[in-house]
C-alpha cells in the first residue's frame, strides 16, 4: 500500500518506563488518580489508538483495492489532517452515500466508526497528558533523547551529572527522535524515581513508528536479499546441473556406438545400400537414433519382428572398414529367431556411426 503511516494520528509513545516506587500525584479537578495510574491509562489509550489505526488502515487498503481506474480512493491524511475544507472533511460520508455495493458501504461505515474512535481516544490522551506533572520539550532536528534528559535532570531537577547519569542508565531511551516530537520528563525527589518518554507532538510520527518502519524495511531488504540469494543459488545449481548433464552427454557420446538397424531390402530400396548390399551408398537421410554405451554394454540384440521379417539369417555391419572376427562378431540363434552383434573392440567403435542391414 502506497500510503505511509507517517500521518497516523497522535499515536504511540516510544517508551514509558518508571523506576522506583509510586511517583507523586497531582490530582486534577474531580480526580484523585496518581501519576502511575494516569500513565497506565495513557499507555492503554495509545495502544488502543495504534490497534484501531492499524485496523482502519487495513480497511482503507481493502476499499482502495476494490476501486476501478478513475474511481475515488481514500488516503489516511484526508481523514485526520486538520486543515481540511468542508468537502474534504465530508469525504467519507459522501462515499457512503455514493456506494452502491452494500459490502463496501458497510466497510466505509466501519472506517467512519474507526475514525470517530481514534478521535475520541486522542481527546482522552490530550486530557491525560495535561493532568500529568511531567514536563516536555519539543525536539529539534539533531536532538538526542539522552542529551535532553540530561539537560532536564541537571537543570530543572538540579541533580549533579553523576546522579543524572545513574538515573538515565535505568530508563529506556530512543535514538529515533524527530523534529517536533514531545520529549517528556518527571523526577520525583521523594521517591528518587525518574521517567522519560516520547510522544508524537507536532512531528509526523512517533519514534516507535520510525523504528517499526526501519524494522519493516530491514525485513524487506533481508527478504529481498534472501530471495535474490536463493534465486542465484537456484540458477547456479541449474547451471551446474546443465553443465554436468552436458559433460555426461558428451562423455556418453564419446563412449557410445550410434547405429541404424533396418531391413536390408528396405535399405537397398531407399538407396542407402549398394545393389549387392555390401557397401553404403547414401546415408544422408539415415538417422542414427539408436546407441550403445560401450562403457556399460558391448552387444546389440536383434529380433526379426522389428524389421518385418520372420527370421534373421544375415546381419551385415557397415561400412566394411570394420572387420568381423576382429572388431565385432555376429551371433545367430539356431532357429534364426534372433541375432546379436557383439563388439569385440569397443575403442574402435566409440563415437562412430554404423548401419546394421538385417536379412531374412
Amino acid at each position: 500500500m502506497k500510503h505511509t503511516r507517517s500521518l497516523l494520528v497522535t499515536a504511540a509513545i516510544a517508551a514509558t518506563v518508571v523506576f522506583g516506587a509510586t511517583g507523586c500525584s497531582r490530582p486534577g479537578p474531580g480526580s484523585a488518580k496518581t501519576s502511575d495510574e494516569l500513565l497506565g491509562q495513557l499507555q492503554e489509550d495509545r495502544s488502543e489508538i495504534d490497534k484501531t489505526s492499524d485496523t482502519m488502515m487495513k480497511r482503507i487498503e481493502v476499499f482502495n483495492s476494490s476501486r476501478k481506474p478513475g474511481e475515488r480512493t481514500l488516503q489516511f491524511s484526508e481523514i485526520f489532517t486538520q486543515d481540511l475544507n468542508p468537502e474534504q472533511r465530508d469525504v467519507l460520508n459522501a462515499l457512503v452515500e455514493q456506494e452502491k455495493d452494500i459490502s463496501y458501504k458497510t466497510l466505509l461505515q466501519k472506517i467512519i466508526a474507526d475514525r470517530d474512535s481514534i478521535r475520541e481516544l486522542q481527546e482522552k490522551v490530550a486530557h491525560l497528558e495535561q493532568a500529568l506533572p511531567d514536563k516536555f520539550v519539543m525536539a529539534k532536528r539533531g536532538d538526542r533523547h539522552q542529551d535532553l534528559a540530561m539537560a532536564y535532570l541537571t537543570g530543572e531537577a538540579n541533580l549533579d551529572a553523576t546522579k543524572a547519569k545513574a538515573l538515565l542508565s535505568q530508563v529506556d531511551q530512543t535514538d529515533e527522535l524527530l523534529a517536533g516530537n514531545k520529549v517528556w520528563f518527571f523526577y520525583d525527589p521523594q521517591q528518587d524515581s525518574f521517567r522519560t518518554y516520547v510522544t508524537q507532538g507536532d512531528a509526523g510520527q512517533t519514534p516507535v513508528r520510525v523504528r517499526r518502519a526501519r524494522q519493516r524495511q530491514l525485513v524487506k531488504e533481508r527478504d529481498a536479499y534472501k530471495s535474490e540469494r536463493d534465486a542465484a543459488q537456484s540458477e547456479a545449481a541449474a547451471l551446474e546441473q546443465a553443465r554436468s548433464q552436458l559433460e555426461s552427454d558428451m562423455a556418453t557420446r564419446e563412449n557410445s556406438l550410434f547405429y541404424h538397424a533396418a531391413n536390408a531390402q528396405n535399405l537397398k530400396d531407399e538407396g542407402v545400400l549398394s545393389p549387392v548390399l555390401k557397401r553404403l551408398r547414401d546415408v544422408k537421410g539415415v538417422t542414427f537414433n539408436e546407441s550403445l554405451d560401450l562403457r556399460a554394454q558391448t552387444s546389440i540384440d536383434l529380433v526379426p519382428q522389428n524389421f518385418g521379417l520372420e527370421q534373421i539369417r544375415m546381419v551385415r555391419l557397415l561400412p566394411p572398414v570394420y572387420q568381423e572376427g576382429r572388431d565385432f562378431s555376429i551371433e545367430t540363434s539356431e532357429d534364426h529367431g534372433s541375432a546379436r552383434v557383439v563388439i569385440l573392440d569397443p575403442d574402435v567403435f566409440k563415437g562412430k556411426e554404423v548401419v546394421l542391414a538385417i536379412g531374412g
